[in-house]
């Protein structure tokens, strides 16, 4: 008898808005190192920041921003629609068992409001919050170390030069993790001691380790090394890294 899959959750992606070609096989890379695979039942829209996915587990949607560096955070999905008002019923039918672990009297929360392609005042942001009343919240409201943080997603399109009045998508959701963008500054070009006229962009670096698949214990080869940007990241993420050149200076750190 075959043992039945496991039942897919609903994810909501926030991605960072550069190298917009690499963020699908990215992501297609990491679900498949995480032991997921990415199907035909995503809804992506390739330029958009904003992507569903339908990924088997948290555990899954962690390990996956454990790496990624084209994605900002994942969100457990509760409801999206093209109006406030497809929200607010998307969030309705919900199901309640699904949502009251994370909304008991002991615990607390905050709220926070994301846009993209539009700024709002605090008034305006204040008032969307209000709309979530019905939410069977019960905990006390944390602005500063909340257990749970929820998030309110609203899209207003791509063209900055045509902000629709009212956004065109909406999301509502459970923060669970943050991406690994911070790696981007920590090993910037900027930083380093020893660079070449071609060391590589930390982004493009892991961008590129994380295509590959590398994990803790391979060994990953550069056989053009020049100053080794694209074995850092692969060192950072447990490799064994080693490289060849044919240029002596580059290789012993002179000039």
């Amino acid at each position: 008898m075959a043992l039945a899959a496991p039942a897919l959750r609903r994810y909501l992606l926030l991605l960072a808005q550069e190298h917009l070609e690499f963020r699908l096989p990215e992501i297609t890379s990491l679900l498949s190192l995480c032991g997921g695979q990415f199907s035909g039942e995503q809804e992506i829209r390739v330029n958009s920041p904003f992507w569903i996915l339908n990924i088997p587990s948290e555990e899954m949607a962690r390990g996956l921003m454990k790496r990624t560096v084209c994605a900002k955070s994942i969100f457990e999905l509760w409801g999206h629609g093209r109006s406030a008002g497809e929200l607010y019923a998307s969030l309705k039918s919900y199901p309640t068992d699904k949502m009251l672990p994370y909304l008991q009297s002991d615990s607390t929360y905050k709220v926070h409001i994301h846009t993209f392609n539009k700024t709002l005042t605090q008034a305006q942001k204040i008032k969307k919050i209000d709309a979530l009343e019905f939410l069977p919240f019960k905990g006390k409201v944390n602005l500063k170390n909340p257990e749970h943080t929820f998030w309110i997603l609203e899209d207003y399109g791509m063209n900055p030069n045509n902000v629709p009045e009212e956004p065109i998508h909406l999301y509502f959701g459970r923060w669970i993790a943050d991406g690994q963008r911070e790696l981007i500054e920590s090993y910037s070009v900027k930083k380093r001691h020893f660079i070449g006229n071609t060391s590589m962009d930390a982004c493009l670096s892991f961008i590129m380790a994380n295509h590959g698949r590398v994990k803790p214990n391979d060994i990953v080869y550069d056989p053009f090394v020049g100053t080794g940007g694209l074995l850092i990241s692969s060192a950072h993420f447990g490799a064994y890294v080693c490289g060849t050149d044919i240029d002596y200076n580059t290789i012993h750190g002179l000039g």
